[in-house]
């Protein structure tokens, strides 16, 4: 996902102040056992490695996947942050909780952060004089959690995504902008589901969120401060909340998108 927003950002001549690049080391029984057999640093690099490895796809899948967007995007293959942004610091951390974050995103000197990775971030990162955006894949209120892509082609006919200001919820931050796409066909794609599936949440999925990521951007007047966009409270009333899908209905869908 971070590749695929600093290649568009990178496409529109545009470029982040900062990129802070955190590895995370976890907090679990086995990210505690390697922290205590090879230390911190080389614990968070040999995860690293281990995520780029499972983040590729089979090329002519992804060239497949790909096939119509301006640019190509390589998963698996690190972001060169120092020619990407203005300025890259680096860190490790065992989770979001870990105070060193914190103090960085601090002191580091930027007010908007953009968020490229998953999983729940702890309510403290919302307490701050800082902002973080997110692009979330589905339009919300109507397409919230887990597997948005999947359950937008359901729910929506379409897929989609919204990019809004992250707050202590799931996906119910005040709401900046929305866009719904065509829904992609690939007909006569042979492919096992499980390797479309991660393909389309490599290949696929990134390009709709750094397209609306450009477009809110290049909306922005020059004087206009990133922290404090035009925002909507998302109606949390009238929202659906989904979460992973099953693997036989994720199995229905992806076999519509190569009919």
């Amino acid at each position: 996902m971070t590749g695929a927003y600093l290649a568009y950002l990178r496409l529109h001549g545009m470029r982040p102040a900062l990129v802070l690049a955190v590895d995370y080391v976890g907090e679990g029984l086995r990210a505690q056992q390697l922290r205590g057999v090879l230390g911190k640093g080389l614990a968070a690099r040999l995860l690293r490695v281990r995520r780029n490895n499972v983040a590729r796809v089979p090329a002519h899948l992804a060239a497949t996947i790909q096939q119509g967007w301006p640019v190509e995007l390589t998963p698996g293959r690190e972001p060169d942050y120092e020619t990407a942004a203005d300025r890259v610091l680096r860190l490790t951390v065992d989770s979001y909780a870990d105070p060193r974050l914190l103090d960085v995103m601090r002191g580091c000197g930027v007010r908007t952060f953009l968020y490229c990775s998953g999983g729940r971030v702890p309510a403290v990162l919302f307490q701050q004089d800082f902002r973080i955006l997110h692009i979330h894949p589905g339009v919300v209120p109507h397409v919230r959690g887990s597997d948005g892509l999947l359950w937008s082609l359901i729910a929506r006919g379409r897929p989609g995504a919204s990019c809004f200001y992250m707050d202590a919820g799931i996906d119910t931050g005040r709401l900046i902008a929305t866009a719904e796409y065509e829904s992609p066909r690939w007909p006569g794609l042979r492919a096992e589901p499980a390797a479309l599936y991660h393909a389309l949440l490599q290949c696929y999925d990134p390009h709709l969120r750094a397209s609306l990521l450009v477009s809110v951007l290049e909306r922005m007047s020059p004087d206009q401060d990133l922290a404090n966009l035009e925002a909507d409270v998302q109606p949390h009333a009238n929202g659906g909340h989904y979460y992973t899908m099953h693997p036989e209905l994720r199995g229905r869908v992806l076999a519509q998108l190569c009919k």
